[in-house]
């Protein structure tokens, strides 16, 4: 089957291949430690903006699920429930639940440079260097994306080797912990992906850090007043598409770090 990422995805560059770790590791559940990881791209499509085309799409995407086999049988269960019921969902309700989630308010962002450089100077640049990362494996994006978008974060993991794939997940294991907590006590579906996310890499999640993030939720304020004003700063970077890297400098190592800033939710419009 072929998954069609349009509009919220990135576009693989036909004229190259990604590059390869010749020596990944050997995951106990994939005889075929070179194939790439779809479960990544369909984690990241259960991230995106519901839209009918991917509730039509649903039982393809989960027989890719039961067929890569890389999570625990019950989280995998349980990930495939949250998948069906989604599929069922009226997609107006489906969509509104999913802005309330992601797009009102800092706590939740989708953007991980958001809850490490905040809207600083050093977002930007940071946005720079992992576009090359993106470009070293034959991935473009258009001049509306950004690459600290986590769905297209897991799309370009998807296209790694299991260990490189692994290690980079670990790098933001922690930002990814903290959100399926919150959601969690949110009661919401979507904690399940976060889970699942995080049980694809040996990275140890910080106890500590998810738990002052759940502190800082209970204190937020969600209300559209509080919103406007946190919305008034402007943004630290225009339009970083891949036009961008034309100028920059070579990549530097992806450093995403371990301590939360403030954050704030990028306008998705168009989606």
């Amino acid at each position: 089957m072929r998954l069609h990422l349009r509009r919220w995805m990135f576009r693989r560059r036909t004229e190259e291949k990604p590059v390869r770790n010749p020596h990944p590791c050997q995951h106990p559940q994939r005889p075929n430690p070179e194939a790439e990881m779809k479960s990544f791209k369909i984690l990241g499509l259960l991230l995106s903006y519901p839209t009918a085309e991917l509730q039509q799409d649903m039982d393809d995407l989960i027989a890719v699920i039961r067929r890569e086999n890389i999570l625990p049988t019950k989280l995998e269960k349980q990930l495939i429930t949250f998948m069906e019921q989604l599929a069922k969902r009226n997609l107006l309700t489906a969509q509104e639940d999913y802005v309330s989630l992601f797009d009102r308010g800092r706590g939740n962002s989708l953007y991980l440079f958001e809850h490490i450089h905040g809207e600083s100077r050093d977002r930007g640049q940071a946005m720079v260097d992992l576009i090359d990362h993106y470009r070293e494996k034959g991935l473009a994006l258009n001049a509306r994306e950004l690459p600290d978008y986590l769905p297209l974060f897991l799309e370009f993991l998807s296209i790694c080797a299991p260990s490189e794939a692994q290690e980079t997940l670990g790098e933001v294991v922690h930002i990814i912990a903290a959100i399926g907590a919150k959601l969690k006590k949110r009661d919401s579906g979507y904690s399940v992906v976060f889970e699942a996310l995080a049980r694809l890499t040996d990275a140890r999640i910080d106890e500590e850090f998810v738990r002052q993030a759940l502190i800082e939720e209970a204190a937020r304020d969600d209300s559209l007043e509080a919103l406007d004003k946190e919305w008034d700063e402007a943004p630290a970077f225009d339009g970083i598409g891949d036009s961008a890297c034309n100028t920059c400098a070579a990549a530097q190592p992806l450093e995403f770090g371990a301590t939360q800033q403030s954050t704030g939710q990028l306008n998705r419009s168009g989606q």
